[in-house]
């Protein structure tokens, strides 16, 4: 049912967040910072890696086995995350200083809550992408004479490609970002995916290859700048607190973004059509992020020395 299936997204969802940060955090203060953005662009472009191979392997296992095996079997698979995390995980120093606790005069820091923002807006726009690409796709090839169940099937298999193509764009925003600046690379990406996200929802009807195209220059541009802010997070809070300011941008990032999936799909249901849930991630996308312009008259979001 709804609510137990909501409680067990909600578990995952906590693990999720407490793998993520704590990895971004490692990669960032292991990498050399003139390369740190690409550093953590190669973490964060396996994490979407992941992400898209699970569409497609739901595709696959759909059919063969419904949509409880499929669920079963995904699960399975990520069990094995835990022993390859505890052998990855040996002859990492383990960080010594003060007793653990939330310190919330990171938000006294102008760029750092701009960068969280900004942020917010991204997993925003992410979240509405990746929980609603396969359904519009289903909905193109149900118009294009597929069952219900085809639909859905094959929409899985075509989110997977769609949004695999996240996982360069990742990689390549990070390594940008090392180059430009990280509050330029940001806006661009930002205003970039806003764009598309904003008239995406009309290409229902639009031919087969522009979808897939345009969908695939969407997907790069909204993971691009996921490395950015990540990685001027842990450049932007003072050493001691990056801990605090990583649990403020999770809590953030993934409490509100999380709420995006949601408003799409109110504005589908109040009869926008197909426009309504994209034009809902692209606006809040883009303004969120707007606030970092603000940074370029001030210093660029990136910083090489920690000392």
């Amino acid at each position: 049912d709804v609510i137990t299936g909501s409680l067990l997204r909600v578990i995952a969802g906590f693990g999720l967040a407490g793998v993520y940060m704590p990895g971004v955090r490692l990669v960032a203060q292991s990498s050399d910072p003139a390369r740190r953005g690409t550093a953590v662009g190669l973490y964060v472009a396996a994490f979407y890696l992941g992400g898209s191979l699970s569409f497609l392997a739901t595709g696959l296992l759909l059919e063969p086995f419904g949509w409880r095996g499929a669920a079963v079997i995904l699960g399975a698979v990520a069990l094995a995350a835990v022993p390859i995390a505890t052998i990855s995980s040996r002859g990492i120093p383990e960080t010594t200083g003060e007793r653990a606790h939330l310190d919330l005069r990171v938000l006294r820091n102008g760029p750092l809550v701009r960068t969280i923002t900004a942020y917010v807006g991204h997993s925003w726009e992410l979240f509405i992408i990746r929980a609603w690409l396969a359904a519009f796709l289903a909905a193109a090839f149900a118009l294009r004479g597929l069952s219900p169940t085809d639909a859905s099937a094959t929409a899985s298999q075509w989110a997977a490609l769609i949004l695999a193509l996240g996982v360069p764009g990742v990689f390549v925003g990070g390594w940008l970002s090392d180059r430009v600046g990280r509050t330029r690379a940001a806006l661009l990406y930002a205003l970039g995916s806003g764009a598309i996200s904003i008239g995406f929802g009309t290409l229902l009807f639009a031919p087969w290859p522009a979808i897939v195209g345009i969908g695939g220059i969407y997907a790069a541009l909204v993971a691009a700048d996921s490395a950015v802010y990540s990685t001027a997070v842990t450049e932007l809070a003072p050493a001691a607190r990056i801990g605090s300011a990583q649990a403020l941008q999770a809590v953030a990032g993934f409490g509100i973004g999380s709420l995006g999936p949601i408003v799409a799909g109110i504005s589908l249901d109040l009869g926008s059509g197909w426009i309504g849930p994209f034009l809902v991630a692209g606006i809040v996308g883009i303004a969120a992020a707007l606030p970092l312009a603000l940074g370029l008259r001030e210093r660029p979001l990136i910083t090489f020395d920690r000392t």
